[in-house]
C-alpha cells in the first residue's frame, strides 16, 4: 500500500535531520584536506610502498643512452633483465638503491658517470580498500601517485546513496575526514592516498529511505529535491 504524502513529508523530515546529525563523525583532517588556505601538506613521496616487489613495473632510463632505456617488470624471484648488465636483483630496494646499483654496474665496464632513473610505474604490491557507497567498492592496486578522487574513480565513482562531504581515509588505524566537494572545487587539493589506506564513503540515510519507499526519482523533502 501506498504511504500518503501526509504520512511521507514527516517521515522524510525526520530523517533529513537524523542523516544531518549522526552520519557525520567528527574525525582529524586528512593532512592537506582541511578547508584553509593554508592547509598541511601530506607527507612526501609516493602512493605506494618505497621497497620494490616482484611483478612491479619499472621504468629504467639511462641518460642519453636510449638503447638502455626500458620499462620493466620485476619477475618472481625479484629480478630484472638489462642489456649490458644482465640480471639485477631489484627486490627488496627503493628507487633510488636501484639506480645506484645500475649506474655502479654500468660505470665498471661500460661508461663514465652514467645518469640513472628509476620510477616504479605500477606497485602492484601496494594496495588499498575502497568500500561504502561507491559502485564497485574492493582492494585496488596502487599505480603510481594516486589521488583520492581517482581511488574513487578506481571503484567506479560514488553511488546514488553518498554523502559526498563524509569520506574517511583510514590511514594507520587512524580516521581523517575529506570534503569532496572542497576538492572538486578546488578549495583544497586532492589528498595521495597510500599503501594500506582505507577510503570509506558514507551512505546518506535519507537517500536509503527514498529509495526504499519505492525509489521515486525527485522527492520532495523540507530540504528540497531529493535526487
Amino acid at each position: 500500500m501506498k504511504m500518503t504524502w501526509k504520512l511521507l513529508l514527516p517521515l522524510l523530515a525526520s530523517l533529513s535531520m537524523t542523516a544531518c546529525s549522526n552520519n557525520v563523525p567528527q574525525h582529524s583532517a586528512l593532512p592537506g584536506s582541511t578547508v584553509s588556505a593554508e592547509s598541511a601538506s601530506l607527507p612526501t613521496g609516493t602512493s605506494g610502498s618505497d621497497r620494490i616487489a616482484p611483478q612491479d613495473l619499472l621504468e629504467i632510463d639511462v641518460f642519453k643512452v636510449p638503447d638502455l632505456s626500458k620499462e620493466v617488470r620485476v619477475d618472481d624471484n625479484g629480478n630484472i633483465t638489462l642489456a649490458l648488465i644482465g640480471t639485477v636483483h631489484a627486490q627488496g630496494m627503493s628507487a633510488s638503491q636501484l639506480e645506484k646499483q645500475i649506474a655502479t654496474r654500468l660505470e665498471k665496464d661500460y661508461m663514465h658517470n652514467p645518469q640513472v632513473n628509476v620510477l616504479v610505474k605500477e606497485s602492484t604490491g601496494s594496495k588499498i580498500t575502497v568500500s561504502g557507497a561507491v559502485n564497485k567498492p574492493g582492494v585496488y592496486a596502487l599505480a603510481g601517485d594516486t589521488t583520492l578522487t581517482q581511488a574513487i574513480a578506481q571503484a567506479e565513482g560514488l553511488s546514488r546513496l553518498a554523502i559526498k562531504d563524509n569520506v574517511t581515509v583510514f590511514r594507520n588505524n587512524k580516521p581523517y575526514t575529506v570534503r569532496l566537494e572542497d576538492v572538486n572545487m578546488g578549495r583544497v587539493a586532492d589528498p595521495v592516498v597510500i599503501a594500506g589506506d582505507k577510503i570509506q564513503v558514507h551512505t546518506s540515510a535519507t537517500k536509503e529511505a527514498v529509495q526504499d519507499y519505492g525509489g521515486v526519482g525527485g522527492l520532495l523533502s523540507p530540504f528540497g529535491l531529493l535526487r
